[in-house]
């Protein structure tokens, strides 16, 4: 059935406000919600489609279960009488529904979700009852039900507790986050076998009032017994219901903080959230769930902060699990070696310096721990008896620093849990537990600023110790940062000269690098993969590299994959850093599956090749032609027409028109749009004064200049007529070049165009460009150089004149094959034009590429090819460590004629240098 919920939403207003909604109401509801006219009479008139058994009760198979109660009753226990009733589940029935006409109560029975509110406000809430017109609630996570729902609800009572307590400073923030972790472990404990099955839930119901009123003292008592050891005078104290809880230690409950006051309302959320399953929820999306809960924007995208374990795998399976596996394999025949791999991983660090809630630690834990498992497993094979063996992996040996005081909370938290995961699974295996009680020392995670921190302090190590750094910083770029986060970066590199377009996460590859460089220490850090091209490599690699480190195994770029509603199209790579390299791996996704290869060096371009970073050129490595930027005209948009405006014009000034030329940007370019500007290079004074409209705008543009202050803005005053910046042909054509494009297509479009139409400034141009320079730069091999060199904005293609254009080790070419190369970029050109009606980023796009134009670009990509090489290349990645080769010789060519050069003018200096001081003697 379909509805409209506009009218819904007033349906349901204007019902609760009816002096007869005693009577009324449900046959209202069921209406506003698109019942059937035929369905409401008959259950009106006592038909058999009302399956209710109770007096004045209406039931609908499959759908819904309706109640009204005197106004003095209570309709929470009448809700939850109703809910576990037989008629409920013979009847298959999803919604429940209770209201005493001042309150009204509902149960989504199978969405297991719950909702009050004031019949008054009920039409607030249509959205929870939309699933009986059909619209049915979508989670697309990838988390557990369980996961899902406690974040909702936790949510929830998040946002009860903020509204009924005054929680504005950042002792009272602190001691709320420190609460909500206090209660968290209550409820997986009480789960898990940490408590008695139901010991929390049932202590609050039994000797709490409904009220909430006195749960903040229960609570209080509670957490001041959990950190009691058994014997203690103030357990000894308490009532039998709270010294029964087991003594927690850890430090969890250790410092006294204040309770958040409940209400009525907040109790039996509280209540609701106990009892769901919290055995299901995994201890490694702990944290992000639970920043959801503070966020109330994070929850419709439960998980988009979430690292999922497979790609936090790809961090720590190479750095660390290959190597221990790989000696577990050379050990099994030896109980010696054996029990020195159990010392050894005993004895490792794993230090997250972006930690967050703590996924990454929790997973490396969780490995190492299965790990230190088979250890023991071959210990028994070896020995052919079943030896009790004890975990000698800690907590303690696990390192963190996170900023934010909630994160940091929930990390220490989900750290224990997933000790007691660990217990757990141990115990499945080899029939005993170490017990969980009491806690020990979580893992050391400082709170602060990880930029300011000093690393060493927080996970102190010599020369030899095994450490591994691992994480996911934050990935923000120069657009995205706050004040602070910018002066963090200068904090970080101070006088290490202009960051330009420096991501932040640059900062924890710089500090990592200080960190392990002349140790045994190793990094993996995920990234998004801006670090690894355009302007950012040659800023930050070489000085990394400085440090004797080497990228030791990477991951090539992928698409970032988490669980949230809308996933960001996040480009990431995976890096890792050590000084002392057994093997260098790059990993390469193939057919959706990831191989590894060993490579002799691993360049930042995350290909094979040696360390040398591309560097911004002011003119081609070859004898092309050469690329400028188009023209731009800082003009306040005044001398930038669109169709309205040309006519407008031309209607007022008819001799105007002689002065307007159509002008492309790159989206007019792309997309076929129409642009027009007035473009007065040749322009005299008295034309621009025959045009009161036109010299009415130079006057508004000299204005802005003048306003800019900068001395080309001064300057450019005094002809605010023309761009700022003209760089178009007086005639011929020129080859156009978006400065952007789309990540998605294969070929970036690019075009001839005359001089009469104007190339804006969002695209570069080459002016006298030929069918040679057209070719190459429609092959294969050039976009792979642009997508690998160049930068990006968003995850657009960031086309450059001095970075990819002039940088591309363009092929020796005979004229044979300069005119092949001519005649194959003229069949492009050519299938371009068999669909006039079709505009670029039609004819560009993958889904919709035309067979025909696809084929000429394939045999230009392979004449391309050929000019390199005879054999073609297996794919991009070789493509790519052939034009890097090329590339490094030309530049090391360059250099020794440089070289050459100034070596040859040397001696005639001296020679006149001699000659001088001798007629000065």
């Amino acid at each position: 059935m379909s509805i409209n919920q506009a009218q819904l939403y007033d349906a349901l207003e204007s019902l609760t406000q009816r002096d007869d909604a005693q009577h009324e109401f449900i046959y209202g509801f069921l209406d506003a919600y698109g019942f059937a006219k035929s369905t409401i009479t008959q259950i009106r008139n006592g038909g058999a489609r009302n399956v209710a058994k109770v007096s004045g009760d209406v039931a609908l198979k499959g759908q819904l279960y309706f109640r009204a109660v005197p106004a003095d009753g209570n309709i929470h226990d009448a809700a939850e009488n109703l809910k576990g009733s037989d008629v409920i589940k013979t009847q298959k029935i999803r919604f429940v529904i209770v209201t005493n006409f001042n309150e009204l109560v509902a149960y989504d029975l199978k969405a297991d979700e719950r909702m009050e509110a004031l019949f008054t406000e009920l039409h607030q809430k249509y959205a929870f009852f939309l699933p009986l017109a059909g619209l049915e609630k979508s989670y697309t996570h990838t988390e557990s039900a369980a996961d899902v729902k406690a974040a909702e609800k936790m949510g929830r009572l998040f946002d009860l507790i903020r509204e009924r307590n005054r929680i504005s400073t950042a002792e009272e923030v602190h001691a709320l986050n420190v609460f909500l972790t206090r209660l968290l472990f209550c409820f997986f404990a009480e789960d898990t076998g940490i408590f008695a099955k139901n010991q929390f839930t049932d202590a609050i119901k039994s000797t709490t009032r409904e009220d909430g009123e006195d749960l903040a003292e229960f609570l209080g008592k509670l957490f001041a017994v959990l950190n009691e050891p058994e014997k203690s005078s103030l357990r000894q104290s308490m009532p039998k219901h709270l010294s029964d809880f087991p003594y927690v230690n850890g430090g969890l409950y250790e410092k006294a903080m204040a309770i958040p006051v409940f209400g009525a309302k907040s109790r039996r959320l509280l209540l609701e959230c106990s009892t769901l399953e919290w055995s299901q929820i995994n201890p490694d999306i702990f944290g992000s769930m639970f920043q959801a809960v503070i966020d109330e924007e994070q929850r419709g995208t439960l998980g988009q902060h979430y690292t999922s374990v497979s790609n936090i795998m790809k961090v720590i399976k190479p750095l660390l699990l290959d190597k221990l596996y790989t000696e577990l394999d050379r050990s099994r025949s030896s109980e010696k070696r054996l029990q020195a791999l159990l010392e050894r991983v005993a004895s490792i660090r794993v230090f997250d310096p972006a930690c967050g809630s703590g996924n990454f630690l929790i997973i490396a834990y969780k490995e190492l721990r299965r790990f230190e498992m088979e250890v023991f497993r071959a210990l028994n094979e070896l020995s052919k008896q079943n030896v009790i063996f004890m975990t000698g992996i800690k907590l303690s040996q696990f390192y963190g620093i996170e900023i934010d005081d909630f994160a940091h909370e929930i990390a220490l938290l989900s750290l224990w849990l997933a000790e007691h995961q660990m217990h757990k699974e141990f115990e499945a295996v080899f029939g005993h537990v170490e017990p969980m009680l009491p806690l020990k020392s979580s893992g050391n995670i400082a709170l602060g600023n990880s930029l300011h921190l000093d690393w060493d302090m927080i996970c102190p190590k010599k020369v030899d110790d095994e450490v591994y750094v691992i994480g996911n910083p934050p990935f923000l770029g120069t657009t995205d940062r706050t004040t602070d986060q910018s002066n963090d970066m200068k904090h970080v590199f101070k006088g290490f000269g202009p960051l330009g377009y420096l991501d932040i996460v640059a900062c924890w590859f710089w500090k990592g690098a200080q960190y392990i460089r002349d140790s045994m220490a190793e990094l993996a850090l995920v990234s998004t993969n801006s670090i690894c091209q355009g302007e950012q490599v040659a800023t930050l690699w070489p000085s990394i590299f400085k440090q004797g480190v080497c990228i030791h195994f990477a991951y090539q770029a992928f698409i970032w994959s988490n669980s949230a509603k809308s996933k960001a199209a996040v480009h990431v790579v995976v890096i890792g850093l050590s000084s002392h390299p057994e093997k260098k791996l790059i990993f390469r996704e193939i057919n959706k599956e990831w191989h590894a290869q060993a490579v002799t060096n691993i360049s930042p371009y995350l290909i094979e090749g040696s360390n040398l970073a591309v560097l911004a050129r002011r003119k081609p490595l070859a004898p092309v032609a050469p690329m400028v930027y188009g023209n731009k005209p800082t003009d306040g948009g005044y001398l930038l027409l669109d169709r309205n405006d040309r006519d407008e014009l031309i209607a007022k000034e008819p001799v105007a028109a002689r002065w307007i030329r159509p002008i492309l940007g790159a989206e007019e370019f792309i997309k076929g749009k129409e642009r027009w500007c007035l473009w007065l290079v040749d322009a005299t004074p008295n034309d621009i004064e025959a045009m009161p409209e036109v010299a009415k705008r130079t006057r508004e543009i000299a204005k802005l200049r003048l306003a800019a202050g900068h001395p080309a803005a001064l300057l450019m005053a005094k002809r605010p007529h023309i761009f700022m910046q003209v760089s178009q042909p007086e005639s011929g054509s020129y080859i156009l070049v978006p400065a952007h494009t789309s990540e998605n297509r294969d070929y970036i479009p690019i075009g001839f165009l005359d001089s009469t139409v104007i190339c804006s400034n969002a695209n570069l141009m080459i002016p006298g460009g030929g069918l040679y320079e057209f070719g190459v730069m429609n092959s294969a091999a050039h976009n792979d150089w642009l997508r690998t060199v160049g930068g990006r904005l968003k995850s657009d293609y960031r086309y450059s004149g001095t970075l990819v254009y002039n940088t591309f080790p363009w092929p020796d070419v005979t004229a044979a094959q300069c005119k092949q190369i001519e005649s194959l970029a003229e069949e492009v050109l050519m299938a371009r034009e068999n669909y006039p009606d079709k505009s670029l980023a039609h004819l560009y796009d993958p889904d919709t590429m035309p067979d025909d134009l696809r084929v000429a670009h394939k045999a230009l990509d392979e004449a391309v090819e050929r000019l390199y090489r005879r054999t073609p290349f297996r794919d991009a990645s070789e493509r790519l460590e052939h034009l890097f080769s090329r590339y490094e010789r030309l530049i090391e060519e360059e250099d020794q004629q440089k070289a050459a050069e100034t070596a040859a003018k040397k001696p005639r200096k001296q020679r006149a240098a001699k000659t001088f001081t001798a007629e000065q003697l």
